[in-house]
């Protein structure tokens, strides 16, 4: 399975226009575990996660190659958990590539602004 995973990561990783430097950043981890990644091994769950919303596509897909599993939801259609739930929102709706631009562009304004 890992092979396969690591194939379906690289094509990920190619649509998105990333490198493994930026796909760590984007999912919150660091560049030699993506290396590992693309060498087979298997992420946690919340990396599996992480990695498939950056795409719109599943776990499910990125583990068996497979779409036809059932959509599971958990009783409630939309969370309501203050700003946080919004901006989260509204972020998932964006195109990866442009959530790419806006990370780098945040990133570029943090260590624009001096320490103290």
């Amino acid at each position: 399975m890992g092979k396969n995973f690591s194939s379906r990561l690289r094509n990920l990783m190619e649509n998105l226009g990333f490198t493994q430097k930026e796909l760590a950043d984007a999912i919150g981890t660091s560049q030699p575990a993506v290396s590992l990644y693309l060498k087979g091994r298997i992420p946690p769950a919340d990396i599996l996660y992480r990695i498939a919303r950056l795409d719109n596509t599943t776990v499910e897909w990125l583990l068996s190659g497979k779409e036809d599993y059932p959509q599971m939801t958990v009783g409630e259609k939309k969370p309501h958990y203050g700003r946080e739930a919004v901006l989260l929102e509204r972020w998932s709706r964006l195109n990866p590539k442009l959530q790419k631009v806006i990370l780098n562009l945040m990133k570029d304004l943090v260590d624009a602004v001096p320490e103290g």
